[in-house]
């Protein structure tokens, strides 16, 4: 049980932690601490796999902080910008959300 309680607390003091690789962004009109990953989605990419082959951004954030989970094709906002889900998932509290554009208005 302490592993996952050190990882919880990595979350918040380490990936998400302002200093280090967090930022604040507002997604679907709620300002939250994330982070962008180019490289997960680059690797992801190079796999293959197709709920990410035509993504633009990999968001990662915590579970608690994002609306109810998403499924593929539904839309979240970020940064007042419209994204389309390709593929959400959850590990251990954290959430990792690939998106494509959507549509404009």
């Amino acid at each position: 049980m302490a592993f996952k309680d050190d990882l919880r607390a990595d979350i918040n003091n380490v990936f998400l932690n302002l200093e280090d690789f967090g930022e604040e962004h507002t997604v679907d009109n709620k300002s939250i601490k994330c982070m962008f990953d180019e490289e997960s989605l680059k690797e992801r990419q190079g796999t293959n796999d197709l709920a990410v082959s035509e993504s633009v951004l990999i968001l990662f954030a915590k579970e608690e902080d994002l609306p109810k989970r998403k499924v593929s094709g539904e839309k979240l906002t970020i940064d007042g910008k419209i994204y389309v889900v390709d593929d959400w998932k959850v590990n251990l509290g954290m959430v990792e959300v690939a998106v494509h554009h959507g549509e404009t208005y």
